[in-house]
């Protein structure tokens, strides 16, 4: 079933004109598809019709990346401004900051919320197993996030502020949690 919605997902984003009853009943097929696949066999079932989903989309992509024309047009000749211009700085000081902001610093905060949520699923009675579960979960989930929230902001008080939350929640809840 879940395959089915995706063929028929893939028709409707291929039409000239946008088909609204076609796409939310595509959408539709497939949730009820991966709804049955978990009622009928649980976990194994969801992973079962995801991974075919999945198949089924990169044949997709595969045969529209295969069969699509080529593009005659020159592409256009523009700057990414990447590297600064001759002359102007280079501010390498303030782009390795950035990167020590979004990578590293990040990475410690979404840990800190996530393991600070693992003391709490097994203080609440869910088991280490879970515990470990929801911490491996939701480390690169917070972290990704984290990081598009950190390189949005416009200013470095307002990313200081956004890592300082994270890791303040965090290292008290596991601080609270241990004692």
């Amino acid at each position: 079933m879940t395959v089915v919605a995706v063929l028929l997902l893939r028709h409707a984003w291929g039409l000239r004109a946008r088909s609204v009853p076609l796409l939310v009943g595509a959408w539709a097929l497939l949730v009820l598809g991966l709804i049955a696949a978990g009622a009928g066999h649980g976990a194994w079932g969801v992973s079962v019709a995801c991974v075919s989903m999945m198949l089924c989309a990169f044949a997709c992509l595969a045969v529209a990346g295969w069969t699509a024309p080529r593009d005659k047009a020159r592409p256009p000749q523009r700057r990414a401004h990447i590297l600064p211009d001759a002359g102007e700085p280079s501010y390498i000081g303030r782009r390795l900051l950035t990167f020590l902001i979004t990578v590293p610093l990040a990475l410690v905060a979404s840990l800190a919320l996530a393991l600070a949520m693992r003391v709490w699923v097994s203080g609440s009675g869910g088991g280490e197993a879970n515990a470990n579960v929801v911490t491996l979960f939701l480390t690169p989930l917070l972290w990704s996030i984290l990081v598009v929230l950190l390189m949005l902001a416009r200013r470095r008080r307002t990313q200081w502020l956004m890592l300082g939350v994270p890791l303040l929640v965090g290292g008290l809840s596991i601080l609270w949690g241990t004692m």
